[in-house]
C-alpha cells in the first residue's frame, strides 16, 4: 500500500511487508533502545519447544550492530537465524562461537532461534549505526572474494574530497577474521606527532564490531597491516573542509581464525619483549605438532625475531619439520626454515607476523630459541616514503633518494633492512655517499646487524664519502637513515649482494685501527674455513703486512690464503711465500679467506694497520700489474688542485717495484749543489714503501729519476694547489725480482759495496743504490778481479735507462757513472771455486745540473755533442753535464771542436773532470778547439752559467787505449826524462785550451833504426795529426801541436833515454787563414804562402796561425818576395805584424820577430825542423800583404867549428883550422855557416883572411855566399885579403867546400848586422768622378813625421767639392804642428786646418786641387776621413737662357759670388734622363727679403702644381720636380740687388707618391704639399706612435692673398727640456717667423696664425720614446688689410670637412 500525504511540501513514500506474528514467550522481545543486551538464560519450561525472537527497532537511518559474545547452538537441525526484516538478508548458523556479529542493512532485524535444546545460549549486544551521509562510499560487503577486496579512498589515488563521512562494514563468515592490508595510507597528520588517538581532523577508524577492537589512524604510514579478531569490521573515513591527501588503498581478505598455540612457548621480557621457543626447549620437541603464533603490532612497528639457537631436523626443501615467518603484507618473510643453523634473525617489514611450527613424527631436535623485539618504524613523511624498504632479492640498488631527478632526502627518518637466508651474509657497496657533516648527531646513517643479543656489527657515518663497503656477520642489515636537518643533505648509492657464510663458522671482525692476525686462530685449529674481515672508516685503507705466510705442500686448490677487498672486489690468492709483503685495499674493508687441509701444517702472521684515502677518487689509482704507467695529465686539472692524489702499485711478494719518473714538474724548484730535497711549499710528490715506511718527499724540476722499493707495495702521493700546467709527471713502473738473502737498498750519499767475502761459487747478490733526483751515482772500482767471464760477472743497471754493462776479468782504477738516480749492482759467481779477490767499489751521489735538459750521457765515440740554445731564467749557477764513458781497459780523450768564448770566469765556462781520479780542470776564456783526455775510463764535462745563455759547445770523444806507464804533465810548462826502466810510455801534456804545444825532445842518435822498439808518436789529441819519428836527428827536435793537448806514446831500447821539454803558446782566434803545413822534401820550393786578397788588401782584425813542420832531420826556410803590412809606429810592430818564431829552440832562447812595414824581399830560416808564424791585423789601415815561398832544407848534422848558425849583430866566422890554430884547412869539408840578421837588417860579411885553392872556375875548393832573400850568389876562391861582401836582406848562407887535394889558410872573417830603411808611402793621386781618402792608419792615429799629398785632378771646366766627414788633429796655435793644407792647383794661396772640426767643406776654383797632411815628431791624432765630388761649374757672361743636359751639375747668378744685376730675366733650364727626375739644392741663397709679403726679386721654381717664387735668405733648401724638365726663372726689378744664389742639381730616381683622395696627407722623407683652403695635418702613423728617427716636412700653400691659421687640437709628443728630442715647429716661408719647438701635450688647442699664404711645418723624433704625435687643421683667410702681420679675420667655411679615418663629425671642433 503506497500513500501520499496531503501536505505539498511534506512527502514521503513507504511500503510495507506482512510479518509472521511474534511468538509471545519469555525468550522473545522487541528491542528499541539505542543499546542493549540479549541473553537466553532466562529458565522457562514448556512443554513444546520455543521459538525465540528478538526483534530489534533502530530510527530509519540507521542500522543494527549485533555482537555475539556467546552463541552455541548445538543443533544444527535448528540454527539461529539474522534477518533484515526490510532487505530480507539473512544469515542462519549452529555450532559454538564467540565474538561474532552480524550488522543489518536496514533499521529492522529479527533474530530467531530454536530453545528446545537446553545447551543452545545465545548472549548478544546490540547497537544501531548511524547511516554515513555519503552512501555512495558506504556499502556493507558481505564476504570477500579469495584474492582479496580492493577498497580505497574516495577519487584514490588523487586527494579525496572535503567533508567526508563514509562507512564501509566487511563481513565474513563466523569462522574467519578479516585481515585488512594497506599499500598506502596518507591522511592529514595528527595533531600530536605519534599519538594515534590524536587524530581530530581527517581519519580512518578501523573497529572490530565483536570485540571492540578500535584503532583511529590519520597521517601517514608504511605497509602495515590490520587484523580484526571478528568476522566483522567497520571503516569509518571522517574528513574535514581543510587539506586533502591522497587517502589509503587497501586489500581486504578473509582469513580463517587461528587457534591457540599448542607446540611454541612465549615468555615476556622485562624490556617487553619476548621469548620464543619451540615446546620443550632446549629438550626435544613434540611430534606432530603443527601451531601458528599471530604477532600484531601498532601499524608504526616492526617486529624482529633473533634466534639464538635453531636446531630442527632438517630435509629437502624443509618438508618435514619446519618453522616458517609469514607476513600478513607481504607474505612469507624468509624460505622455510630447517636443519641447524648459526644465529640469525628475520625481520618482519610490517606490524603483523605469523610464526608455524610443525613436525612430523620421525625426528625431534632441540628446536629453537628467539628473542622477540618490537620497534617502532620511522615515521612515514613525504621525503621518506620511498625510503623505508625490507629487501629481499639476492642482490640490487639502494638510492636514495630514489629518483635521480629528486633532491636528497632531509627531514625524515629512513630504514631499510636487507634480509638473507640464515646462512648467508650480506655486503653493501657504497658507490656514492653524501650526508651532511654539518650535525652528525642529527644527520647520519647507520649500519648494523640485526641482532638482540650480543656485540652488535654497527657503524654509523656521515660527510661526503668515498666509495666504501660494509659487510655483515649475520644475516640481516639495516640501513638506518636520520635525517633531522630541514636543508636536504642525504644522497647515497648503493649496491648490495647476499654472500654464504662461512662453513665452519669461523669468522673474525676486526675494527681497530691496528692489530695482529694469526692463524689458525685460537680455539679454530680444526676448522678449515676460516673468514677474517678488517673494517675501518671510509676515508682510510687497510694496510697488511705479512711477516709469514708458510702452507706445507702448498697447493693453492686445497691450501691458500685469499685477500679481497670487497669495494672493488680486487682480491689476490697466496700458497705460500719466503718473503715479506704487504696487501693494501682500495677501500675500507678487506675479506681474508683462508682454506687448507687440517692434517698439513699452515701458519700465516701479519700485522695490519690504516692509511688515509685520498680525497680525491678519479686520481685514487690502485695499480696491480707487473708494470704499468702513471701521469698525472690523465685527469681534470679542477679534479686534483689542492688534494693529495695518491697511486698505489701493488706487485707480487717476490718482487719490489721500480718507479721510473719522467717529465717532474712539481712545486718548489730546488736550490744548486743541495744534497737533499727540500720542499717547503704546499706542492710535492711523495713516495713511500708500505711495508718498511721508508719515504721520500719531492718537488722541483726533473726530467728523469727511479725510485726502488724495498718490498712489493708502494704508495705515489703528489699535492699541487695551481693548476697543473706546469705541475705534472709522468711515470712507469715494472717489477724487480728480489734476490734471496743478499737484497740492499743503500740511501746513504756515500759508502763501500764489495764483493761477498770469502769469493764463493753460486752467489748472488744485489746491492740498489737510491740517490734523490737530480742526482748521479757513481761508482768507483778500486779494485776488480772477476773471472772467469763465462760464468763470473757484476752487471750494473741504471734503473732509469735501464742502460746495462758487464765486467769481469781484471782492471786497474776506473769508474761507472749513472744516467740516473738509482743503480743496480749485481754480483754473480758460477758454481767453480776461484781464487779471485772480487771487487770493491766506492759509491756517491753526484748532483745533476737542475735544467732538465742540459745533462746528456755518452758512449758513442762517433756522434758529435751539441749543448741546447736555450736562455736561463731565474736560474743561479745552471749547468750542462755530459758523461763520456768508455770500457774499463781505455781512456776518454774529449775534444771541443766550438766553445763561446767567455771573459768572466766567474759567469761561465766550462770544467772537465776525471771521475775516477778526479782530476778536474776549469776553462772559461776559450776561443779555439781543445782536448783534454781523461786518467781513466769517464770524464765528466760541465759547462756552466750564472745569467744570460749557457756557452755554445760543439763535442766529439774517442777512446785512447791505456797502455804503457802512464805519466801526465799539467804545468804550462816543463822537461820529463823518460828513462828505460820502462819499454814503453804513454805520456799526456795537457794545458790551457787556447793554447798549443811546443814540444822540444832529444833522443840519443842511432845510425841504425829501430822504428817497432825505439820511437816516438806524438799524436795531437784534437786534430789526431800526428808525428812519428825514428831517426832521431843528432840535436833538438821540434813539434808544434794544433791544440792544447798531445799524447806521447814513446818504445825505448835499453839505454836510450828521452828528454823532453814543452811550453805552451797562445793561439790565434779560430780562422780559415790557420793553416799545417808539412813537408818532407828536400830543396822542394813551394809556393803559396800569402795573405787573404793578395795582391789586394788583406782583411782587418784578422789574426792567423801557420805552423810549418817537417821531419826532425830537416829545416825550413821561406823567402818574402813581397811584403807590406800597416808601417810601425812608436811603440814598433803593433799594429799589423807578422811574428815568426823558431820552435825547436824555444825552450834556449827566444828565437822569434815580429816583422811589420814594407820590405824588400826578406827570408826567415829556421834553426830545426818547425816553425811558427802568426799574422795580426787591427781594424784600422790595410795593405796587400805578403806573398812567400818556402823551401825543405836538410839539417847539417853537428860537426866541430863547422856547421854553425850566428845570430848576434856580429861575430867571427872562419874555415875550421882557424878555429883550432891550425895552418891549413882539410880536405873533404862541406861546412855551412848561417848568418841571420832581423829583417830590417843587412848583412856585411868582412874577409880579413881569404886564401883558398884557386881555379877558374872555383870548383874544387871554394867558398859560396848566397842572399837568402835576393838569391844573389857569389862563389870566391883563390886569395882575396880585406874582401867585403855585403847582402840586400837579411840572411847570408855561407858553404865552404873543399875537395880531397890540396889545402890552403882558408878564411878568417867578421860579420856585422847594419839598419837598412823601410819605405814608406801615403801619397795618392784621385782621378775619378767621386772618391774617398783619409790620413795613413785612420781611425787610428796617425803616425809622427808625415808628409803626404793627396792629388785630386778633374776635366777643365770643372771644380772640386772636398768634405770632411771627420776632422781631428793635433792644436796648435796657427796649425804650426799638425795640419791639413788645401790648395788649387796653379794658385800659391791655400788654406790650412787643424784642431776639431764638424763636417769641413771646401771647393777649388780650380779643376785639380793639394790636399796635403803634415805631422810632426811627437802628438797625433786620429786624422781625418774625406770625401770629394767633381761638378760641372757654369758661369754665364751675360742673362742669356742656359741649358744644362748632364746628369748633375751646378748653377749659379750672374756675377756669382757678387751682386747680381737690376732688371733681369735669367732663366735655367735642366733636362734630365725621361725615366729620372730633378734634385735642386741651393748651397747659398741671398736675394732681395721680401717686403709687404710679396717678392720683389726671387727665383721661379715649378713646384707640385704652381710655382714658388723664392726670396729673401734660405738654408740648404731642396726641391725635387715632378719631371724630367724643368726651367727656373731669375727676375730682379730696379732696386736693391744681393749676392744671388749657388744651386747643384742632380738627377734622382723617380719614386712618385700617390695620395689616395679619402687619405690623410702624410709627411714624406722630403716633402708633401698642401694647397687646398681646408684640410687635416697629423704625425705619420697617427692615431698610432709616430716612428723613431724621423725628420721630415709639410708644406702648406694657399692662395695668393691669403693667410693661413693652423689649429693644433692634440698632441703628444715626447716632452724634453727645450724640445730638442721630438718637436714639431711652424715656419712661415715667406716672413720666416716661426713658432718655438712644439712638444709634451696640450691643455687648450694651439692657434697659429701665419704671415703669408706659404707655410711649412718640420716634424722630428730622435731613437727612442715615440708617441702619439699630433693632429690638427688648418684654414686659409683672406688678407682684408695691407698690414702684412695684423691678424685677419676668420670666417666659416661653408662646408665642415669630413671626420678623420671615418668617424663621427660631432667629435671634433672645427674653426669658425
Amino acid at each position: 500500500m503506497n500513500a501520499l500525504s496531503s501536505k505539498v511540501f511534506n512527502r514521503f513514500n513507504a511500503t510495507y511487508i506482512t510479518l509472521e506474528k511474534a511468538p509471545s514467550n519469555g525468550c522473545s522481545i522487541v528491542l528499541v533502545n539505542e543499546i542493549g543486551r540479549y541473553s537466553s538464560s532466562t529458565e522457562v519450561h514448556v512443554k513444546t519447544p520455543w521459538s525465540c525472537e528478538a526483534v530489534i527497532l533502530a530510527h530509519p537511518n540507521e542500522r543494527v550492530l549485533v555482537s555475539f559474545k556467546d552463541l552455541y547452538i548445538p543443533n544444527c537441525d535448528h540454527k539461529i537465524e539474522m534477518r533484515d526484516l526490510l532487505t530480507g538478508r539473512s544469515k542462519a548458523v549452529c555450532g559454538k562461537h564467540a565474538f561474532v556479529s552480524w550488522t543489518s542493512d536496514s533499521n529492522q532485524v529479527a533474530i530467531t532461534f530454536d530453545r528446545s535444546d537446553s545447551r543452545t545460549s545465545v548472549l548478544f549486544e546490540y547497537e544501531f549505526l548511524l547511516r554515513s551521509r555519503n552512501e555512495s562510499c558506504s556499502p556493507l560487503v558481505v564476504g570477500l572474494p579469495a584474492d582479496g577486496l580492493r577498497l580505497t579512498s574516495p577519487l584514490f589515488p588523487r586527494p579525496y574530497p572535503s567533508n567526508l563521512d563514509c562507512q564501509i562494514i566487511l563481513h565474513t563468515d563466523f569462522n574467519q577474521v578479516i585481515s585488512l592490508n594497506f599499500s598506502e595510507f596518507t591522511l592529514e597528520p595528527a595533531t600530536e606527532t605519534n599519538k594515534i588517538d590524536s587524530c581530530v581532523n581527517d581519519y580512518l577508524q578501523i573497529r572490530d564490531i565483536a570485540t571492540e577492537r578500535i584503532s583511529r589512524l590519520c597521517g601517514s604510514y608504511h605497509n602495515f597491516s590490520w587484523t580484526s579478531h571478528s568476522n566483522e569490521v567497520v571503516l569509518t573515513l571522517r574528513t574535514n573542509h581543510l587539506l586533502d591527501y591522497i587517502g589509503y588503498s587497501l586489500i581486504a581478505k578473509s582469513l580463517f581464525r587461528l587457534s591457540n598455540p599448542d607446540c611454541v612457548t612465549i615468555t615476556q621480557t622485562a624490556d617487553n619483549g619476548y621469548v620464543l621457543t619451540s615446546l620443550n626447549y632446549p629438550d626435544e620437541y613434540p611430534m606432530d605438532a603443527s601451531c601458528t603464533v599471530f604477532f600484531q603490532e601498532y601499524p608504526n612497528r616492526y617486529i624482529i625475531f633473533d634466534f639464538e639457537d635453531f636446531d630442527v631436523e632438517d630435509s629437502e626443501d624443509c618438508t618435514n619439520d619446519y618453522l616458517e615467518l609469514t607476513s600478513s603484507t607481504s607474505g612469507p618473510l624468509c624460505a622455510r626454515l630447517c636443519g641447524k643453523k648459526e644465529p640469525f634473525s628475520v625481520t618482519s617489514d610490517s606490524n603483523e607476523v605469523s610464526i608455524t611450527f610443525k613436525t612430523n613424527s620421525k625426528i625431534q631436535k632441540s628446536g629453537f630459541k628467539a628473542y622477540c623485539s618490537i620497534v617502532n618504524r620511522p615515521p612515514r613523511t613525504l621525503e621518506n616514503t620511498e625510503c623505508s624498504t625490507m629487501l629481499r632479492e639476492k642482490s640490487g640498488r639502494i638510492q636514495l633518494p630514489t629518483n635521480p631527478d629528486w633532491p636528497p632526502i632531509r627531514g625524515s627518518d629512513c630504514l631499510i633492512v636487507i634480509h638473507a637466508e640464515p646462512d648467508e651474509r650480506i655486503r653493501l657497496n657504497f658507490i656514492d655517499f653524501v650526508v651532511s657533516d654539518l650535525d652528525s648527531d642529527r644527520d647520519f646513517v647507520e649500519l648494523y646487524d640485526i641482532s638482540l643479543s650480543g656485540k652488535t656489527n654497527k657503524a654509523t657515518y656521515s660527510g661526503h664519502l668515498h666509495p666504501f663497503s660494509w659487510t655483515s656477520f649475520r644475516n640481516e642489515l639495516v640501513i638506518y637513515v636520520r635525517d633531522e636537518n630541514e636543508i636536504s643533505s642525504v644522497s647515497f648509492i648503493a649496491d648490495y649482494e647476499i654472500l654464504p657464510r662461512s662453513e665452519d663458522g669461523c669468522e673474525l671482525l676486526f675494527t681497530n685501527p691496528t692489530g695482529i692476525i694469526s692463524w689458525p686462530f685460537d680455539g679454530e685449529s680444526k676448522a678449515e674455513h676460516c673468514t677474517v674481515i678488517i673494517r675501518t672508516d671510509p676515508d682510510k685503507r687497510v694496510l697488511i703486512t705479512f711477516k709469514t705466510v708458510r702452507m706445507d705442500m702448498a697447493d693453492c686448490s686445497q691450501h691458500s690464503m685469499t685477500i679481497k677487498d670487497t669495494t672493488t672486489k680486487r682480491q689476490s690468492q697466496y700458497c705460500s711465500t719466503l718473503w715479506e709483503f704487504s696487501w693494501l685495499s682500495d677501500s675500507d674493508e678487506v675479506e681474508m679467506e683462508f682454506t687448507r687441509q687440517l692434517t698439513n701444517f699452515a701458519q700465516v702472521q701479519a700485522m695490519y694497520g690504516v692509511i688515509p684515502r685520498t680525497r680525491i677518487a678519479a686520481f685514487n689509482q690502485f695499480l696491480t700489474a707487473p708494470e704499468g704507467i702513471i701521469s698525472s695529465l690523465e685527469h681534470n686539472r679542477d679534479e686534483i688542485i689542492g688534494k693529495n692524489c695518491t697511486i698505489f702499485i701493488q706487485v707480487e711478494p717476490e718482487n719490489s717495484v721500480v718507479v721510473t719518473l719522467t717529465d717532474f714538474l712539481i712545486g718548489d724548484e730546488q736550490a744548486e749543489n743541495t744534497a737533499t730535497i727540500t720542499c717547503t711549499g704546499q706542492q710535492f710528490l711523495e713516495i713511500k714503501d708500505l711495508t718498511t715506511g721508508r719515504t721520500n718527499v719531492y718537488c722541483g724540476e726533473f726530467d728523469l729519476f727511479t725510485w726502488t722499493s724495498d718490498f712489493n707495495l708502494v704508495a705515489i702521493t703528489f699535492h699541487i694547489t695551481t693548476y697543473p700546467t706546469y705541475n705534472v709527471f709522468r711515470a712507469v713502473y715494472r717489477s724487480l725480482q728480489q734476490i734471496e738473502g743478499c737484497d740492499n737498498r743503500l740511501t746513504a750519499p756515500t759508502g763501500i759495496i764489495e764483493s761477498p767475502q770469502p769469493y764463493n761459487p753460486n752467489t748472488n747478490c744485489r746491492n740498489i743504490v737510491h740517490s734523490e733526483p737530480g742526482n748521479l751515482v757513481t761508482l768507483t772500482f778500486t779494485n776488480f778481479e772477476v773471472q772467469p767471464c763465462e760464468t763470473d760477472h757484476v752487471k750494473l743497471i741504471d734503473l732509469g735507462t735501464l742502460r746495462t754493462e758487464v765486467f769481469c776479468g781484471s782492471f786497474d782504477l776506473f769508474s761507472w757513472t749513472s744516467d740516473t738516480n738509482e743503480v743496480s749492482v749485481y754480483f754473480v759467481s758460477g758454481p767453480k771455486y776461484m781464487r779471485n779477490t772480487g771487487f770493491k767499489t766506492e759509491y756517491r751521489h753526484v748532483q745533476r745540473p737542475l735544467v732538465n735538459e742540459c745533462y746528456l750521457r755518452k758512449h758513442d765515440t762517433t756522434e758529435l755533442v751539441t749543448l741546447p740554445d736555450f736562455t736561463i731564467k731565474d736560474v743561479q749557477n745552471a749547468e750542462c753535464i755530459i758523461y763520456v764513458y768508455n770500457t774499463p781497459d781505455n781512456r776518454i780523450q774529449f775534444t771541443v771542436e766550438e766553445f763561446d768564448e767567455v771573459f768572466n770566469c766567474s759567469d761561465s765556462g766550462i770544467e772537465l773532470t776525471d771521475v775516477a781520479t778526479e782530476r778536474t780542470n776549469t776553462y772559461c776564456t776559450i776561443s779555439h778547439s781543445f782536448s783534454w783526455t781523461a786518467d781513466t775510463n769517464e770524464i765528466k764535462i760541465r759547462v756552466f752559467a750564472k745569467k744570460d745563455k749557457l756557452p755554445r759547445m760543439i763535442a766529439k770523444w774517442k777512446s785512447v787505449a791505456r797502455i804503457g806507464e802512464p805519466v801526465i804533465s799539467l804545468e804550462d810548462s816543463g822537461h820529463i826524462k823518460l828513462t828505460s826502466t820502462f819499454p814503453t810510455y804513454q805520456y799526456l801534456i795537457h794545458v790551457e785550451p787556447n793554447y798549443r804545444l811546443i814540444i822540444n825532445y832529444m833522443h840519443e842518435h842511432d845510425a841504425i833504426q829501430h822504428c817497432n822498439i825505439d820511437s816516438i808518436k806524438i799524436t795531437d789529441s784534437t786534430t789526431l795529426r800526428f808525428f812519428q819519428d825514428c831517426t832521431f836527428f843528432d840535436g833538438i827536435m821540434s813539434w808544434v801541436s794544433d791544440s792544447n793537448e798531445v799524447i806521447i806514446d814513446a818504445k825505448q831500447i835499453a839505454g836510450h833515454d828521452t828528454v823532453l821539454y814543452y811550453t805552451r803558446v797562445l793561439k790565434a782566434a779560430p780562422s780559415e787563414c790557420n793553416k799545417v803545413i808539412t813537408s818532407d822534401t828536400n830543396l822542394e820550393t813551394n809556393s803559396g804562402l800569402e795573405t787573404a786578397n793578395y795582391p789586394g788588401m788583406y782583411p782587418n782584425e784578422l789574426v792567423c796561425d801557420m805552423i810549418m813542420q817537417t821531419t826532425s832531420d830537416n829545416r825550413i826556410q821561406v823567402v818574402f818576395k813581397k811584403f807590406w803590412l800597416e808601417i810601425p809606429n812608436h811603440m814598433g810592430c803593433h799594429n799589423d805584424y807578422l811574428n815568426v818564431s823558431d820552435t825547436s829552440v824555444g825552450f834556449h832562447y827566444d828565437h822569434s820577430e815580429r816583422i811589420c812595414g814594407r820590405l824588400e824581399p826578406i827570408s826567415w830560416t829556421s834553426e830545426g825542423n818547425s816553425l811558427l808564424l802568426r799574422l795580426q791585423t787591427d781594424k784600422t789601415i790595410a795593405r796587400t800583404g805578403y806573398i812567400a815561398t818556402y823551401t825543405i832544407l836538410k839539417r847539417p848534422q853537428p860537426a866541430p867549428h863547422c856547421n854553425k848558425t850566428y845570430l848576434g849583430p856580429n861575430g867571427v866566422i872562419s874555415s875550421p883550422n882557424f878555429a883550432v890554430g891550425l895552418p891549413q884547412y882539410s880536405n873533404d869539408l862541406l861546412c855551412y855557416y848561417f848568418i841571420k840578421g832581423n829583417v830590417l837588417e843587412r848583412i856585411l860579411v868582412h874577409f880579413v883572411i881569404f886564401d883558398v885553392e884557386l881555379q877558374t872556375p872555383c870548383q874544387p875548393d871554394y867558398v859560396q855566399i848566397e842572399d837568402v832573400a835576393t838569391r844573389k850568389t857569389n862563389i870566391i876562391c883563390g886569395e882575396h885579403p880585406n874582401y867585403i861582401w855585403e847582402s840586400e836582406s837579411n840572411e847570408v848562407n855561407i858553404t865552404f867546400i873543399t875537395d880531397g887535394s890540396r889545402t890552403f889558410r882558408g878564411f878568417n872573417a867578421t860579420y856585422t848586422m847594419e839598419h837598412k830603411q823601410g819605405i814608406s808611402y801615403c801619397d795618392e793621386t784621385l782621378t775619378d768622378t767621386t772618391g774617398t781618402f783619409h790620413s795613413p792608419d785612420f781611425p787610428a792615429k796617425y803616425p809622427n813625421d808625415l808628409n803626404c799629398v793627396y792629388t785630386i785632378i778633374a776635366d777643365p771646366g770643372h771644380f772640386i767639392e772636398v768634405i770632411f766627414e771627420f776632422f781631428q788633429l793635433e792644436t796648435s796655435p796657427h796649425c804650426t804642428n799638425d795640419y791639413v793644407s788645401l790648395s788649387n792647383v796653379g794658385e800659391g794661396t791655400s788654406q790650412r786646418y787643424c784642431d776639431k772640426h764638424n763636417l769641413l767643406k771646401w771647393n777649388s776654383t780650380t779643376n785639380s786641387a793639394t790636399v796635403t797632411l803634415h805631422s810632426d815628431h811627437v802628438i797625433t791624432d786620429n786624422g781625418f776621413k774625406a770625401t770629394y765630388k767633381i761638378h760641372q761649374v757654369f758661369q754665364p757672361e751675360t742673362c742669356s737662357p742656359i741649358h744644362l743636359t748632364t746628369s748633375s751639375g751646378m748653377f749659379q747668378s750672374p756675377n756669382y759670388p757678387s751682386n747680381y744685376e737690376n732688371n733681369l730675366e735669367c732663366t735655367y733650364r735642366i733636362t734630365v734622363n725621361p725615366s729620372r727626375v730633378i734634385r735642386i739644392e741651393f748651397i747659398e741663397f741671398e736675394i732681395e727679403e721680401p717686403q709687404s709679403g710679396f717678392c720683389a726679386d726671387y727665383l721661379q721654381i715649378p713646384y707640385a702644381t704652381q710655382n714658388l717664387k723664392l726670396c729673401g735668405n734660405l738654408e740648404k733648401n731642396v726641391y725635387i720636380t715632378d719631371s724630367n724638365d724643368v726651367l727656373l726663372t731669375l727676375i730682379t726689378d730696379g732696386s736693391n740687388t744681393l749676392k744671388g744664389f749657388k744651386a747643384m742639381y742632380t738627377s734622382v730616381e723617380n719614386t712618385p707618391v700617390t695620395v689616395a683622395p679619402t687619405q690623410l696627407p702624410f709627411c714624406s722623407v722630403e716633402t708633401s704639399r698642401l694647397t687646398g683652403s681646408y684640410d687635416i695635418i697629423h704625425s705619420l702613423n697617427f692615431p698610432a706612435y709616430y716612428p723613431n728617427n724621423v725628420k721630415c716636412r709639410t708644406i702648406i700653400e694657399t692662395k695668393k692673398n691669403t693667410r693661413i691659421i693652423i689649429t693644433i687640437r692634440f698632441m703628444d709628443i715626447e716632452n724634453y727640456k727645450l724640445c730638442d728630442w721630438d718637436y714639431l715647429q711652424i715656419f712661415d716661408d715667406v716672413s720666416g717667423r716661426s713658432t718655438e719647438k712644439l712638444c709634451g701635450s696640450l691643455d687648450a688647442p694651439f692657434v697659429w696664425e701665419s704671415d703669408s699664404n706659404l707655410m711649412t711645418l718640420i716634424f722630428k723624433s730622435d731613437d727612442i720614446l715615440a708617441r702619439t704625435g699630433y693632429y690638427g687643421t688648418y684654414q686659409s683667410v683672406e688678407i682684408v688689410a695691407p698690414t702684412p702681420f695684423k691678424k685677419p679675420g676668420i670666417t666659416k667655411p661653408k662646408n665642415r670637412p669630413p671626420a678623420p679615418y671615418g668617424g663621427n663629425q660631432n667629435n671634433y671642433d672645427f674653426l669658425g
